[in-house]
């Protein structure tokens, strides 16, 4: 694979940049519904996580459509919004065993280690995002530059 020319780098920083401030916004519903789930309805932290993260979910995606990725929407919304939906879940699959071992086992409170688990997930879902949810139709698809 050939490397980006600096116009197209610049590009990605500014979409990760995005990516990254848009992620932030979702954090507020995030922490909010797990913190109503966990504090009000004394909902264990981990299916509060899964709903939390639905949430910001939608809530990310409305944004980053129609913010960050604007001119790179080629395909149809309901298509990217399930890769996004996909992606955000694996994710999660990833995030929750470490939750789990943040709060369970090193003591974090839950919001915390919530927050922790979303920040460092971060540059693999931009990556994933930029790369294969909205990828410009000019760029060749990453699985047939493998073949």
């Amino acid at each position: 694979m050939k490397p980006l020319p600096p116009v197209a780098r610049f590009g990605a920083v500014l979409r990760m940049a995005g990516f990254g401030a848009v992620g932030a916004s979702g954090v507020l519903p995030n922490l909010a519904v797990m913190w109503l789930l966990v504090d009000h309805w004394h909902l264990h932290y981990l299916p509060a996580a899964v709903a939390a993260t639905e949430v910001a979910i939608c809530w990310n995606f409305v944004l980053v459509d129609l913010v960050v990725f604007r001119s790179r929407r080629g395909r149809h919304w309901a298509g990217r919004f399930g890769r996004f939906v996909v992606l955000n879940n694996l994710d999660l699959a990833v995030r929750l065993p470490l939750l789990a071992v943040l709060v369970s086992w090193a003591g974090v409170n839950e919001l915390v280690a919530n927050l922790v688990t979303l920040v460092l997930a971060f540059g693999l879902r931009f990556g994933i995002t930029d790369r294969f949810i909205y990828r410009p139709a000019s760029l060749p698809s990453p699985v047939a530059e493998s073949v």
